[in-house]
């Protein structure tokens, strides 16, 4: 029985966020490298300086807008696991189903953090810090919610 409570809290913690990217790409598609950089032949050797220069150049825009791209789609993905991988913290907290509940905690913890590694290079440091106590505080608020019901609920022998 532990077995399969294990099993099903880890499957929700993995799947979790799985459902979160590939639901944000359904609606908002991440960039493929492919359609922004494409392997074209170099110049000919006997190209000029400025042809090379002009290759170079292109090269260089289209490295530019797939990182643009990138940084959109990294930037809907946290804005969007933020919030479901919190609420999945929460309710995964007060649940009395303790294989899904723990899964649920895993699974936004993990969410959070996926979402968080996206767009986690393109964050300013003191949003880094607000983000990461802010996280911190909201697992520590649970854990110690959670735990002070249950200790109340074995005091008296529930």
């Amino acid at each position: 029985m532990l077995a399969r409570q294990i099993a099903i809290g880890f499957g929700i913690a993995i799947i979790l966020p799985l459902l979160i990217h590939y639901g944000v790409a359904t609606f908002h598609p991440a960039p493929k490298y492919q359609a922004f950089v494409t392997l074209r032949p170099a110049p000919p050797a006997g190209a000029t300086a400025d042809e090379r220069k002009e290759y170079a150049e292109q090269q260089r825009q289209r490295q530019d807008a797939f990182a643009e791209a990138a940084r959109q789609f990294s930037r809907v993905l946290a804005i969007v696991s933020t919030p479901l991988g919190v609420a999945a913290i929460f309710i995964g907290a007060y649940l009395s189903f303790q294989a899904i509940g723990t899964g649920l905690i895993l699974g936004g913890i993990l969410s959070v953090g996926w979402g968080y590694w996206s767009y986690w290079s393109y964050l300013d440091d003191w949003i880094r810090f607000v983000s990461l106590l802010a996280g911190f505080a909201i697992l520590v608020f649970v854990g110690v919610k959670r735990g002070s019901t249950r200790a109340l609920s074995q005091k008296h022998g529930e």
